[in-house]
């Protein structure tokens, strides 16, 4: 099973879906500032957050690379897709989003090429926002996560070192009277502040540290505009 898919089977059981409310309180607050007319939210998840633009009625669009991520984020009534970036149209949004750790999935020549094609489909002088964790949020997130339900068990391991946060996800699922153990690993990249400042398709212009896990700054939500 794609690390991906594993994630979004497990995401129920994780939960946090309180502070990641959060989270979307926080962009919703700066986008409300920016004049737009659509948006795209790139690895847009269960649709939670493509949910609340439409309650604000912005014209947004999702994408994401699990289909069950997406099948979760068409029961709530949004738009949303398993197209990749490079198969949308050219200068077709006016923002786009990668909210909760999208960019920290990509080592950072991964991360240029993401950059690039997240210009590509940005209208001119067009935004994008995203967050990225910081090391007090990696090193937070080293340790061991156990839930134990009725019918499922599951270990997530995290280990920091070096910049790279390995994760191994271990999933027991009851059927009938044996389990199924499913697993798989996730791996998430440090990027500093500097790396952003240094991008050549989009200017920086205003960082916010975020809290949503208790007094510490675990996030860095990033806005970009970009200049070429």
């Amino acid at each position: 099973m794609k690390a991906l898919d594993l994630y979004a089977k497990i995401e129920p059981l994780i939960g946090f879906y309180d502070e990641y409310e959060e989270l979307y309180s926080s962009y919703l607050k700066l986008i409300s500032n920016l004049d737009i007319d659509n948006l795209l939210d790139i690895g847009c998840g269960n649709g939670k957050l493509l949910k609340l633009l439409k309650k604000e009625n912005i014209k947004a669009f999702g994408i994401d690379r699990s289909a069950s991520m997406i099948q979760r984020a068409k029961k709530l009534g949004v738009d949303a897709s398993t197209q990749e970036l490079l198969d949308l149209k050219n200068s077709s949004f006016d923002c786009a989003l990668a909210v909760a750790d999208v960019l920290n999935y990509m080592e950072s020549d991964a991360l240029k090429v993401f950059f690039d094609e997240v210009s590509s489909v940005l209208k001119k002088d067009g935004y994008f926002l995203a967050d990225v964790n910081t090391l007090e949020g990696f090193e937070l997130a080293d340790g061991v996560l156990v839930r134990d339900e009725k019918d499922k068990f599951l270990s997530v391991e995290s280990f920091f070192e070096e910049h790279l946060l390995t994760t191994n996800i271990t999933l027991f699922e009851k059927k009938d009277e044996l389990y199924k153990k499913i697993n798989g690993t996730i791996f998430q990249y440090y990027h500093s502040k500097i790396f952003f400042q240094k991008l050549k398709n989009f200017k920086l212009i205003n960082t916010y540290p975020v809290s949503i896990f208790g007094e510490n700054t675990e996030k860095l939500l990033m806005v970009f505009q970009k200049v070429k």
